[in-house]
């Protein structure tokens, strides 16, 4: 099969799956017949009751592209698209950069989780992928940027973020995540509070963690922030 026709197949739906349970595990299909191929899965990410949660999966070391995507979640009531940049034809390295940007909502307003996951490949001829194929009427793609920091039972902590030299802020999103295998309890979500704050174009997120919290639970919060070039 030519590289061609790989990109046909290489866009796998979002489609979200029934969480790891007791009789046996459920796998992604990020790489499914997408030749060198590397996956790459998030850690569950915590979707409110109401509202939608929003999470930045890079390739490694920003190298390469996206070319396939998948997720799991605690239940099908959790639902999960990604941003895509325009351009024809849908094509990886056009349609997809060197990340994903995932958003994920629920359909019957009760908390959920899900892991997002992703397949990168080598970038066409080693250019950078960030951009539409051509110039139209609307704007480059936004770039984006985070920074993923673990909590602890009973600690406070702040962390900062911005855009860097020569973009300006458009938005930014936090979002609470634990690193395990199986799904998280979706109650200690809860015992992590964060408070995100702007200034002079630099996003702060106060994260605030229960003594309750347990150990071992991977809890982590990412915070990310949106640009674009002047």
């Amino acid at each position: 099969m030519s590289v061609r026709q790989l990109a046909a197949v290489a866009f796998v739906a979002l489609l979200a799956g029934a969480a790891a349970s007791a009789g046996g595990a459920v796998t992604g299909h990020e790489c499914d017949r997408i030749p060198q191929c590397i996956a790459v899965p998030g850690p569950w990410v915590f979707v409110p009751a109401d509202g939608e949660v929003t999470f930045l999966l890079d390739c490694p070391g920003r190298r390469g592209v996206v070319g396939g995507l998948d997720a799991l979640a605690t239940s099908q009531d959790v639902h999960a698209t990604f941003d895509g940049i325009l351009g024809s034809p849908v094509a990886f390295g056009r349609t997809t950069g060197r990340f994903a940007f995932f958003r994920a909502v629920t359909g019957v307003h009760r908390s959920g989780a899900f892991q997002p996951l992703i397949g990168c490949i080598p970038a066409p001829n080693s250019t950078p992928v960030t951009t539409a194929a051509r110039v139209t009427p609307i704007g480059p793609p936004l770039d984006a940027m985070q920074v993923t920091f673990a909590v602890h039972p009973g600690t406070a902590r702040k962390h900062s973020l911005a855009c860097l030299h020569g973009a300006h802020l458009v938005d930014s999103w936090n979002a609470t995540v634990f690193a395990t295998k199986r799904p998280p309890k979706l109650g200690l979500a809860g015992l992590i509070t964060v408070t995100r704050t702007t200034r002079a174009g630099h996003v702060t997120a106060t994260v605030r963690t229960s003594r309750s919290l347990p150990p071992g639970t991977g809890a982590a919060v990412q915070l990310g922030v949106r640009c674009a070039s002047e």
